[in-house]
């Protein structure tokens, strides 16, 4: 436990922006963007040092993730009307919100869907990693991942 206690972490200051270029790009492959810079409304960075030097920093990226579900019968057209329309209606409220950034995972295999939502504006991101998630609030609803591990079934449809 002796590291806690040798590390600062502390906000961004401007002296650290060179450095924390740096590291970034030291991660190329990864396409570690930082469209919003490292502080400004909706985005907050804290910096890690240890005796003065820098060892890295986090930056937390106010974002809204939009998850759809639709009716497997409806056509076509009336889903990509829909999801349009509920996107945007979404995407001002968080924008108002103080929000930066919207995201959407699709699985790779729904091709169609995917190619649906880059002629809305989406552009591929974070394609080398793993996108993984921790809830910061408790959940209040039960985890499909969950259920479909009890019964071994998976469903995804395109």
């Amino acid at each position: 436990m002796s590291t806690f206690r040798t590390l600062n972490v502390r906000p961004i200051e401007a002296r650290d922006v060179e450095q924390l270029e740096l590291f970034r790009k030291s991660y190329f492959d990864a396409n570690i963007e930082i469209p919003h810079g490292y502080q400004a409304v909706g985005v907050e960075t804290s910096v890690a040092e240890k005796e003065g030097k820098v060892i890295g920093s986090l930056t937390a990226t106010g974002v809204v993730v939009f998850d759809y579900v639709h009716d497997e019968t409806a056509t076509g057209t009336d889903v990509f009307a829909a999801v349009l329309m509920m996107e945007r209606a979404l995407a001002y409220t968080a924008l108002k919100n103080g929000l930066t950034t919207a995201y959407v995972a699709i699985p790779s295999h729904l091709e169609k869907y995917i190619e649906m939502v880059r002629k809305c504006g989406y552009d591929e991101s974070l394609q080398s990693c793993t996108i993984m998630r921790r809830d910061l609030r408790t959940p209040v609803m039960p985890s499909l991942g969950d259920e479909r591990d009890n019964t071994g079934t998976e469903t995804v449809s395109e």
